[in-house]
């Protein structure tokens, strides 16, 4: 393909990309005025509008030379322009307007005269050079008979005429089309009666519909001079009524709406040939002339009805934590014993130790048992857990008792604080009253039940059966079993669905479905909790106008004393005497949403009415 490429870019030839040219310092402003031009006619290309999708492109062409990418865009564009037109050409030609047909492949030839699609779609009614008149007749010939011939034109003369007569039914319809210069052939199914007509200055159109509705007939045209009458019955239509073959183009709809179009044209407009190509956008139906007028005109309104929008939201989510720790550790559990009888016992069991500091003259000989202990521990012979919590003593002699405790005590002064906020930026482009959904996560797999497959024992007929001199029991009891679980997936994460509606006044009312799933941490049964959350809400604003939805998603607070009874629970005393931990955990949501109609639907309340008659069987 070769296309014109305006002069700050080089010409792009057939199968190769475009290069890029040397060009002078282009500064900020026109490296931004070429992207917004960039931008428009992106735009203006989604929407059909290939004309102005090409100026915009050419436009940001020459603003900054040295982008590539603009100068495809222009052939691109270029090249939906020209395939527009021959597939419009091609359908005035098949529909019987060769004038029509010429002045759009003559446009086409303006833009690229050597592109491919357009040479495979000459007009063979013009000459080329270097055939024969002979050949170039033959191939004519082939050519008329090859394309379908389009609908027939009736030609009646213009003006008014004045209708005054009376007779039989034939003779009447005869004479009434011959007033205008229309041959009348009548079908044996017209019956045979007397009628009467009086109409005064009435054109073709009031004459043959008063005269056919006397006579419960309708007439079809066979050329532009001639017509046949009949009575009107659905075999009579079936059978002299012409039929015409359209295609329907709808690109850009999803299959099930195509497939809703070609529902509605055939239950509607009684239409009993349709071709319905749901993925390639197309439906093609044979009915009669007036009736594909009355259906383009329906579709034209369904089609080119509709809006799209784009939903930008913003997703907040902040989560935070504080604990604080704070007050005097006291002990909590105290004992006592006596240290006569502990001393006793430790001498006892260390016995060997005690003869040997003894005999070095480390003790004295004659050293009670208290004395003996304390040398023992103090020199690191020995260690004891209850005198190493001990924290006094009274009393004396043999009722000397010990105090011990388990815990020293302890002053706290802590703070714990943590804040986390997560960003998600979602950007929806849906069309009117459409569903888009957004997920952001993963599939967690679940448990849910399992079997075991393999054999549960032998029966005892097997005793003593052998095969190849290997008892069989041993053999079945080898078999191994299977364990088959039963797994269902569930998402995690964010799972968003949309549905907006563009309302005649402009504003637009956004369905909104937000659901954030995530494991609790804890199971039942052996099968994890799932902590879900859900808001659904209807909201309604207008174009690229900004709503802010806060939620409280969960607060938790807990507090726990340590300390002693009665005091800690007095004003004033809990610091002093008790240990307090306090935890606080908040989560919020904030959703930003804000909506940009990109493509406006017709502000009408209903399409144009439109005669649409169906006459039944006397």
């Amino acid at each position: 393909m070769s296309s014109a490429i305006p002069s700050c870019a080089q010409e792009v030839p057939a199968g190769t990309p475009p290069t890029t040219p040397s060009a002078p310092a282009v500064s900020k402003q026109q490296i931004q005025k070429a992207e917004d031009a960039y931008l428009t006619g992106v735009r203006a290309l989604d929407r059909g509008n290939f004309t102005v999708a090409e100026t915009q492109f050419s436009k940001a062409a020459q603003l900054n030379p040295a982008r590539a990418d603009y100068a495809q865009a222009i052939a691109l564009a270029r090249e939906h322009r020209l395939t527009e037109l021959v597939q419009q050409a091609g359908k005035a030609r098949m529909l019987g307007h060769p004038e029509k047909a010429e002045k759009l492949f003559a446009e086409a030839h303006t833009l690229d005269p050597e592109n491919e699609i357009l040479t495979q779609h000459t007009d063979p009614a013009k000459p080329s050079p270097g055939f024969h008149p002979e050949i170039q007749a033959h191939d004519e010939g082939l050519l008329r008979s090859a394309v379908l011939a389009g609908p027939i034109t009736l030609l009646p003369a213009s003006g008014q005429r004045a209708v005054h007569l009376r007779g039989d039914s034939h003779q009447v319809l005869q004479q009434v089309f011959s007033l205008y210069g229309i041959r009348a052939a009548i079908d044996d199914s017209v019956e045979h009666q007397n009628v009467r007509v009086d109409l005064d200055d009435v054109d073709y159109a009031q004459a043959s519909s008063v005269v056919l509705d006397l006579n419960h007939s309708f007439a079809t045209s066979l050329d532009a001079h001639t017509v046949i009458v009949a009575k009107d019955t659905p075999e009579n239509r079936a059978r002299f009524e012409r039929q015409l073959q359209e295609t329907i183009y709808v690109p850009g709809l999803p299959p099930d709406q195509i497939q809703e179009i070609g529902t509605l044209i055939q239950n509607t407009f009684d239409v009993k040939k349709a071709s319905i190509q749901s993925n390639g956008g197309t439906i093609a139906i044979r009915a009669p002339e007036g009736t594909l007028s009355v259906i383009n005109q329906v579709l034209s309104d369904i089609v080119d009805g509709s809006a799209e929008v784009v939903v930008d939201i913003n997703l907040y989510m902040v989560d935070r934590t504080r604990q604080r720790d704070i007050g005097t550790q006291l002990p909590q559990q105290i004992g006592v014993y006596n240290v006569e009888s502990a001393a006793r016992d430790l001498v006892n069991s260390n016995q060997s130790l005690v003869n040997q500091a003894i005999a070095q003259g480390l003790i004295p000989a004659n050293a009670n048992d208290i004395t003996i202990a304390l040398a023992l521990i103090s020199s690191g012979l020995v260690q004891s857990s209850l005198l190493a919590n001990t924290v006094g003593f009274f009393g004396g002699g043999l009722t000397m008792t010990g105090v011990t405790t388990n815990a020293s005590t302890t002053f706290k002064l802590a703070l714990n604080s943590s804040d986390t906020r997560a960003l998600d930026t979602i950007k929806l482009r849906l069309g009117d009253r459409q569903t888009g959904s957004f997920r952001s996560g993963m599939r967690y797999p679940i448990i849910t039940s399992t079997y075991t497959t393999g054999s549960a024992g032998t029966p005892s007929s097997l005793a003593g059966v052998t095969i190849n001199g290997v008892s069989a029991q041993s053999l079945l009891n080898q078999a191994s079993t299977v364990t088959i679980p039963q797994i269902q997936f569930e998402d995690l994460g964010l799972i968003l669905k949309a549905t907006p509606t563009v309302q005649r006044s402009g504003a637009v009312s956004i369905q909104l479905d937000l659901k954030i799933q995530a494991l609790a941490g804890g199971s039942l049964n052996n099968l994890p909790i799932l902590n879900s959350r859900q808001y659904v809400s209807t909201i309604t604003m207008r174009d690229g106008e900004s709503t802010l939805l806060a939620s409280s998603l969960s607060r938790t607070e807990s507090a726990a004393v340590s300390g002693l009874p009665i005091l800690s629970e007095l004003p004033g005393f809990q610091t002093a005497t008790a240990d307090k931990t306090t935890e606080r955990d908040t989560s919020e949501l904030v959703l930003l949403i804000t909506p940009h109609v990109v493509l406006h639907r017709k502000n009408t309340a209903a399409g144009p009415r439109i005669a649409f008659e169906q006459r039944l069987p006397d």
